[in-house]
């Protein structure tokens, strides 16, 4: 599938780095995406047709939105700083910025300051707004900025990365560093970056004079940029209005303490004196430098914290995931006559029809994901697919009979049990050519994976358990049964209109919410984007999907738990309410060798954010090597 994106930002400037990385994730997912320089409507859509692009990526809402507009074709607007802070107080601006998202088919906020400001200035496309952390990769070269200067180890340099706009505020840092010289000859300022206004160049440079404490150095390339943070004393950020910087996630992944204006774009990063330092004027920056060359040991500190928190919240394979997700969801609701190569398909298996789609490479370890009780394949989100794919792995995912766009039958009258779901399983391993794959299944689908690896063994390379059960024993049930809370709390959700959309979105977000834990918010602007599309995929069958409810499971598999082979992981919230954590152990114990994994304060759920720990888990169980997770019990 073809993509355009749109470079209108100068080179080596945060618009035009976030637009090439942006790009290069959706190269590595598979697409082929074509970077064009700024051009108007009509230049962008002749550009298109030739090169056969079904859609389009840019950064702000204006000045890639204006032009995407006119195209016709479907589009993704990344929301800059410029955007929320500057654009949309111009009454012109903010009417074309809303005509853009309006017609947007994905909007994505940097973090969730942007996503608020933008939902509230835009209610309207409140559901079209994904939050998606930038990504970050350093890559220092050989590169100097000491020797470039002339100045010696003992030289303390505070660096601001910044473009030369009024917006960055470089006189401010200009004038407290100056002061800072005058105490400390040690002291001085070196700003690097584009110039976007040559009048305002000339008062910066004017504002340095001759003085020997700033230093302007212009554009560096992106690794010499990485190599002058790492050697800087400290990064400093002193804009007046901020996007999630891109440049300060840098200066933490290379170890540089930070320094940063009291505005939310840069407090969404950094926390005072944990992540970095937080200033509010021009005495509170001196007097947060002064703290980092008083005390080496603060610094370090600092700038140990700082890069922990950005390899654990601004991973590189995370923003590709998310990414490749959304445009694969854009993809998924493209008219049918559009032919895609990773939209969805339907396979004849084991007697029925059923909707399959697969993420990565299919040289890859495969992964079956079983999804449970009346959901779709939507219930294992894109995100996570890909997340699972960029370890290299293979994933599949389908749609249940009754549900999705697979086989229905009648409501009420379900002609297959639970074997039958198992043996579609199966069905659905041969459909895509797959021998043998890692089946990970949750809550029924954890029931139909176990009941799958009893009937064909060499089939299931490793099993995953999530929030199921064993079943009952040979003497009936003996495990907890479900929360009376939750049972009440279901059965007080109203039925819905099946022929409504919002009627059906609203049920399926209160039916989900009682399976949460019970300290967890639940993110219901995803859960209503996702049930929206489980009703449009679903044909206007989807009260077909309830028939799952009257499965007849068959005699028990219990008491032939010991004979399965496959390496098995059970992974349970500490607080489900639909099979209690005595179900994990019993499982554990069932099970030769199998090991269990709580997740704290999840309830009937595998929840985003348990994903941080989960996908780990789930990339060593289907390894291939011997170094699976221990058999003791813990907390993931």
């Amino acid at each position: 599938m073809n993509l355009l994106a749109l470079l209108h930002s100068p080179a080596a400037s945060g618009g035009d780095t976030t637009t090439r990385r942006i790009a290069a994730h959706l190269s590595a997912s598979g697409y082929s995406v074509l970077l064009v320089p700024p051009a108007d409507a009509a230049e962008l859509t002749a550009v298109a047709e030739e090169h056969r692009v079904l859609a389009l990526v840019g950064t702000h809402a204006l000045l890639s939105g204006s032009t995407f507009l006119e195209t016709g074709l479907p589009y993704v607007l990344a929301l800059g700083g410029t955007d929320l802070n500057e654009y949309t107080l111009e009454p012109v601006f903010h009417a074309l910025m809303t005509r853009a998202v309006e017609r947007a088919a994905g909007l994505v906020a940097f973090n969730d300051d942007f996503a608020r400001r933008c939902r509230t200035l835009w209610p309207q496309v409140a559901d079209k707004v994904r939050v998606i952390p930038q990504g970050v990769r350093t890559t220092p070269s050989a590169y100097s900025l000491r020797r470039a200067l002339g100045v010696g180890q003992d030289a303390k340099l505070l660096l601001l990365p910044s473009g030369l706009r009024p917006v960055k505020d470089p006189l401010f840092a200009i004038d407290c560093v100056k002061r800072l010289h005058a105490e400390d000859h040690r002291v001085m300022l070196v700003i690097a970056g584009v110039s976007y206004d040559e009048d305002f160049e000339a008062i910066v440079r004017r504002r340095c004079g001759s003085s020997p404490a700033v230093r302007y150095v212009g554009t560096l390339p992106r690794d010499d940029l990485h190599a002058a943070m790492r050697e800087a004393t400290a990064v400093l950020n002193t804009s007046t209005s901020e996007c999630s910087p891109n440049a300060l996630l840098e200066a933490m992944d290379v170890g540089c303490p930070v320094v940063v204006r009291d505005i939310p774009g840069n407090t969404c990063l950094v926390e005072d004196e944990v992540t970095g330092l937080v200033f509010a004027d021009p005495d509170g920056l001196r007097a947060q430098v002064r703290r980092l060359l008083d005390d080496e040991v603060f610094a370090r500190r600092l700038w140990r914290r700082g890069q922990a928190f950005v390899r654990r919240t601004h991973s590189m394979q995370a923003e590709r995931a998310a990414y490749a997700a959304l445009f694969r969801d854009l993809v998924d609701d493209l008219p049918p006559v559009v032919d895609v190569p990773s939209r969805d398909r339907i396979v004849r298996a084991n007697g029925a029809e059923l909707c399959v789609q697969t993420f990565g490479d299919p040289s890859d370890p495969a992964i079956l994901l079983v999804a449970g009780a009346s959901a779709s394949m939507l219930a294992w989100d894109a995100e996570f697919c890909e997340l699972l794919a960029g370890g290299s792995r293979y994933v599949i995912r389908y749609d249940h009979r009754d549900t999705g766009r697979s086989t229905s039958c009648p409501p009420g009258e379900p002609p297959y049990g639970l074997r039958d779901l198992a043996a579609d399983a199966l069905g659905v391993l041969d459909a895509v050519g797959v021998a043998r794959a890692h089946v990970v299944g949750i809550s029924l689908g954890g029931m139909i994976a176990q009941v799958a690896a009893l009937a064909e063994p060499a089939r299931v390379a490793s099993l995953t358990l999530v929030a199921t059960s064993p079943g009952e024993g040979l003497a009936g049930p003996d495990l907890p049964p479900p929360a009376l809370r939750v049972l009440t709390e279901l059965a007080d959700v109203e039925p819905p209109d099946w022929t409504d959309r919002d009627s059906v979105v609203d049920h399926l977000v209160a039916a989900a919410r009682p399976l949460a834990g019970p300290a967890r918010e639940i993110d219901e602007r995803t859960g209503r984007r996702v049930a929206g599309r489980v009703f449009d995929r679903a044909g206007g069958r989807l009260e077909s999907a309830g028939n799952h409810a009257y499965l007849d499971h068959g005699s028990p598999w219990r008491p032939l738990l010991g004979r399965i082979t496959a390496p098995t992981l059970v992974i349970h919230g500490a607080e489900d309410p639909i099979h209690p954590v005595a179900h994990a152990h019993a499982l554990a114990a069932a099970i030769p060798g199998a090991t269990v994994r709580i997740l704290d304060g999840a309830g009937h759920e595998l929840a985003r954010q348990d994903w941080p720990d989960v996908v780990p888990a789930l990339l060593r169980h289907t390894s291939d090597d011997e170094g699976r997770i221990s058999r003791a019990t813990t907390s993931l």
